[in-house]
């Protein structure tokens, strides 16, 4: 743990960490993640439904995702009230190097954006990389390899075993 960390009581948001009261930091993601996935259930139950009984249908498997997301997170936040409530002194987490995350989180949102436009292949490649150059990964094998080992691992399970068009 860095020197000034372990001295340090509180909230403190810097360049390199961002830290704060483990429960409040569940909650902002909890309400975060809540959003998503109340749009993303809004998108599944707008899905045709299937045509007979015994199916799922389209929208199936993505209303049955979503539902069960929210309920993750209900009680993720249930747990997250409940610790901010005790008397037990509340624990303090410190994310490092905050910036590395939040353009990760762009590299995500890009790559769901762009990737049917792109293709499985493409899309796994090139944001594979990114994805793992912005989280640190400096090693050309592994800035290499991974993402040949992943689009291979995809193309094979998806394409090849179980007869689905990818994109």
């Amino acid at each position: 743990m860095d020197h000034d960390l372990s001295e340090t009581r509180g909230w403190r948001a810097r360049f390199d960490v961002l830290r704060g009261a483990s429960p409040v930091i569940d909650l902002i993601g909890c309400a975060v993640l809540f959003a998503i996935f109340w749009v993303y259930l809004s998108s599944a139950l707008a899905l045709p439904a299937p045509l007979n009984n015994v199916d799922i249908g389209a929208g199936g498997f993505p209303r049955l995702l979503a539902i069960a997301t929210l309920i993750a997170i209900v009680a993720m936040a249930a747990s997250a009230l409940y610790r901010l409530l005790d008397s037990v002194p509340v624990s303090w987490v410190s994310v490092r190097r905050p910036v590395n995350v939040a353009i990760t989180v762009v590299i995500l949102i890009i790559q769901s954006i762009y990737f049917e436009q792109l293709g499985m292949l493409v899309s796994v490649l090139v944001f594979s990389v990114a994805t793992m150059a912005a989280c640190g990964e400096r090693r050309i094998l592994h800035l290499i390899g991974v993402p040949l080992a992943l689009a291979a691992f995809i193309y094979t399970v998806f394409v090849l075993a179980l007869h689905v068009n990818l994109p």
